[in-house]
């Protein structure tokens, strides 16, 4: 599919997780955990979801140095001599034969669609001997190219909905005469198809039937995932059910006795979470645990720009770090299991390398906290007693915000127990994707530090597979009982502090923190809904000031109640910007929209009626004059506002361009773009509301700094 599209454009959060003043209670939800076994090497690594749909336009569009990190295995691309123009494209870009070179030098093959030489989608018939004449060309452009890194010949794409049957007659004949045309010319090239709109078992029966009766099988069987209902492109993602549609198509195979076809899936992903690194992992762990050889994400927005990971001005942006880390994978595929095999919810893919001793997991699409298990690695032989245990995270900020590197979560070592270790990983934003790096031995540059190795008095550590690092602090009970960390921070300033702890009560019990010996400032821990020995625990943050160089964090004992730790991480926060999603503010007479092209997957709209109005809560360092970016779309004909009040004062309206289009519109080429005004802001929590002005516009997201 194509031509379907919108755009967004915007500013960059670099590194950083929003500025937390006050403790935050995370989600004390305990689900399953997702497990990575070691011991249970699948498939060697190749990539096989790395590619794209159109990915590249020509040479330089993109770069090298963005295709290469991704490790493409295939792209589909038009048909030599296509007239293709994608999504407002003023000349046909993506001839295959004319990229080939590009993804030959960066390790991948090239798939000829060979109905793109049309140049309208749907496709317009015209006649057998056109069409015969238009194969002749791409067969003999194809020879006499001398490519060695064609993946094959698509014969028709999306004939369920593209193939016309009054003017062409039925496509299994159309297919059976355009296979025995390319086979005249051509015994080598691979056939690929039927590459219909999504698995539908019955229309593949038919097909491959008369394919097999009238010998004209394809070499590699191909369909698209395009989300449910079944193929419902725009939204209604439902890739949890890619493993049981391969299934069913092998078993379909046996029935039939057709002896087993590589499979590709040669577009992938709905609009609505096109190249949402949280989205992007559910596939890409679909297709590798279900022996697909090659998959490609779809194209809905602008050609040569890896299918979305690659931003207008051709930088980095979320998405491409999640497929960058996938990119590094090496060595063996290893068996992950989800925790909720048929939910939209968290899965992954992991690898290990036996000759660097090193384990690689990418996941995503979870919320909240997740526990991730890590088993058998006392299966590699370097790995005895603790391992280092780096992890990553990549934001979604929009197609066209870059992101020039992921953020460092924490670093830290843990305990191998009984071959395993359990990392737990708070907070988890859905539409991010997150990258665990698992090595041997002990390093000393850490940021999560366990409980059970600080200074523990008045107090008992534990065992419990429901902890880091597999033990934690208990019995913490008395006045004079504490805990007490000694913490290294490279630089003086403003930390992150994550406190992971347990509370089994049924109410927020207390303790105190003290920084360097400082004054006291009381926690407050929510109930969790059982204790480590039972179940996983949640966690709070809160910021702190640290010095250069060693530093101690006590947490003692106060209050009504009982908690237990089990660790604590530390996030260095640079200079105050705040961040905050239109979605997570107050929404009141208006609309959360899903949308890939939105920062965080989201954005509000239908900002329609006088009392529609959206409500920020900022936290702001000390009272000042302070820049505030507003992200926004505007699809109307003229310049719109919203009403501005802040902490109940009314301001200057903020006035909003014409983007070209809203957000979500498909087609959609306008832009989410960003307008900046200045704000007084006292200090401490501030409130920020933007209503309904003149006009219409849709909010994104507001950053102050």
């Amino acid at each position: 599919m194509k031509k379907r599209a919108a755009l967004l454009s915007g500013t960059l959060l670099l590194g950083m997780v929003p500025a937390l003043f006050a403790p935050a209670p995370v989600s004390a939800a305990s689900p399953s955990p997702f497990t990575v076994d070691v011991s249970n090497a699948y498939r060697p690594v190749t990539h096989v979801a790395s590619g794209s749909l159109y990915g590249l336009a020509e040479e330089g569009r993109p770069a090298n140095d963005l295709i290469a990190p991704t490790h493409p295995k295939m792209f589909t691309q038009m048909a030599p001599g296509g007239q293709q123009l994608p999504n407002g494209e003023t000349k046909p870009v993506g001839d295959a034969l004319k990229v080939a070179p590009i993804a030959k030098r960066n390790g991948a093959e090239v798939t000829i669609r060979m109905p793109d030489i049309y140049p309208d989608f749907p496709y317009k018939w015209v006649s057998w001997d056109d069409w015969y004449g238009k194969v002749d060309q791409i067969v003999k452009a194809r020879l006499d190219s001398g490519a060695d890194n064609i993946y094959g010949y698509e014969i028709w794409n999306e004939p369920d909905g593209t193939w016309d049957t009054n003017k062409a007659g039925s496509f299994n004949e159309g297919w059976e005469k355009t296979y025995l045309r390319i086979k005249q010319q051509d015994t080598t090239t691979k056939i690929i198809g039927p590459s219909i709109t999504h698995y539908n078992e019955g229309w593949l029966k038919d097909f491959l039937t008369y394919a097999r009766d009238h010998h004209v099988l394809p070499d590699i069987i191909s369909w698209h995932e395009l989300g449910a209902p079944e193929g419902y492109y725009v939204d209604g993602p439902a890739p949890q059910y890619i493993s049981s549609h391969i299934s069913a198509y092998r078993a379909l195979e046996k029935q039939l006795g057709i002896s087993p076809r590589l499979i590709s899936i040669n577009e992938y992903g709905v609009i609505s979470e096109q190249a949402v690194p949280g989205n992007m992992t559910r596939y890409i762990a679909q297709f590798e645990r279900s022996g697909v050889d090659t998959a490609n994400i779809a194209f809905w927005f602008r050609p040569g720009r890896l299918s979305n990971l690659v931003t207008a001005n051709g930088e980095k942006n979320g998405a491409w770090w999640l497929y960058k880390w996938y990119g590094d994978m090496s060595g063996q595929m290893i068996m992950t299991t989800p925790p909720n095999p048929q939910a939209l919810d968290l899965d992954g893919i992991a690898s290990v390398n036996d000759s660097k001793q090193q384990v690689d997991v990418v996941f995503g699409g979870g919320t909240g906290n997740h526990t991730i298990v890590i088993k058998s690695l006392n299966a590699l032989s370097a790995f005895s007693g603790t391992a280092s245990v780096k992890l990553e995270s990549t934001p979604w900020y929009g197609v066209d915000t870059p992101v020039s590197e992921p953020t460092t979560v924490f670093t830290g070592n843990v305990a191998i127990q009984n071959g395993q270790i359990t990392i737990p990983v708070t907070d988890m934003k859905p539409s991010s994707g997150y990258h665990v790096t698992i090595t041997p031995g002990a390093q000393s540059d850490i940021t999560r530090y366990e409980a059970e190795k600080a200074n523990v008095q008045g107090a008992s550590v534990l065992s419990s597979n429901h902890a880091s690092s597999s033990s934690y602090v208990g019995r913490i009970d008395h006045p004079d009982s504490y805990v007490e960390f000694t913490v290294n921070a490279p630089a003086a300033g403003n930390y992150n502090l994550t406190v992971g702890y347990a509370n089994g009560g049924s109410s927020t019990s207390q303790q105190s923190l003290s920084v360097n010996g400082a004054e006291a400032t009381t926690l407050n821990y929510p109930a969790t809904g059982g204790w480590l020995d039972a179940a996983d625990g949640a966690a709070i943050q809160q910021q702190i000031a640290l010095k250069e160089g060693s530093n101690t964090i006590r947490l003692t004992k106060a209050g009504s109640g009982y908690a237990e730790l089990d660790y604590i991480q530390l996030q260095q926060l640079g200079s105050f910007k705040q961040r905050v999603e239109a979605e997570d503010a107050k929404v009141q007479g208006a609309r959360i929209v899903n949308s890939s092209f939105a920062s965080n997957d989201r954005f509000v709209g239908n900002i329609d009626n006088n009392d529609s109005s959206v409500t920020f809560s900022v936290y702001a360092p000390a009272a000042g004059t302070y820049k505030m970016d507003v992200g926004y779309a505007n699809g109307t004909n003229a310049t719109s506002t919203h009403t501005l009040t802040i902490n109940g004062q009314a301001q200057d309206a903020v006035s909003y361009p014409t983007t070209g289009g809203w957000t979500a519109n498909v087609p959609n080429f306008g832009t989410r773009q960003i307008v900046t005004v200045s704000v007084n802001l006292k200090q401490g929590d501030n409130t920020i509301v933007l209503g309904k002005g003149n006009g219409y516009a849709e909010l994104d997201y507001i950053e102050v700094y």
